[in-house]
């Protein structure tokens, strides 16, 4: 591929990151200026939707930090090492999932057409660079992280629990 066709594909995803950034920030600030929706326990969930991501957010940090061989005075992303354990044997982007539930949880809570819409934006920005990062993570890793995909879900935590669990009662038989 030419230098010039790479900088357009960066400069591609620039824009879907930039997307992803502008609707999300809409989106949470609609969030203090917007009353609760009128189906409360759905602006409930959303409140619970808030705690998972914050999880799914925070933890990968730590985990990298620990099992990702990472230099020190390095970002926490900077791995040099496949991590496949803990959060990482259940989802392969938790990050990414807590972009998505932050989406969903303020969606959830104003339950209005305009947060609506931006989540919307959101996930399917999420998703692409979902896409990305997983390309770019077989380079990195090659063979070792195709295999990671087979077992583990891009974003799927219902899916990653049920095959975490079912990995962890057939190493036990």
């Amino acid at each position: 591929m030419s230098e010039q066709a790479v900088r357009r594909g960066n400069r591609g995803w620039t824009v879907i990151y930039g997307v992803w950034c502008v609707a999300l920030v809409a989106e949470l600030v609609l969030l203090f200026l917007l009353s609760s929706g009128p189906i409360e326990w759905l602006g409930w969930a959303g409140w619970g939707l808030f705690a998972i991501s914050a999880l799914l957010g925070w933890v990968p940090i730590f985990v990298f930090r620990r099992h990702g061989r990472v230099a020190r005075g390095s970002a926490y992303i900077q791995t040099t090492r496949l991590v496949t354990s803990g959060l990482y044997a259940i989802v392969r982007h938790p990050q990414y999932l807590a972009g998505d539930f932050i989406a969903a949880a303020v969606m959830c809570i104003t339950q209005h057409w305009a947060t609506i819409a931006l989540g919307v934006v959101v996930v399917v920005t999420n998703r692409l660079s979902m896409r990305k990062a997983d390309r770019d993570l077989v380079e990195k890793f090659g063979e070792p992280y195709r295999e990671y995909m087979e077992r583990v879900p891009r974003a799927s935590l219902a899916l990653g629990l049920y095959r975490w669990c079912r990995r962890r009662r057939e190493a036990r038989a």
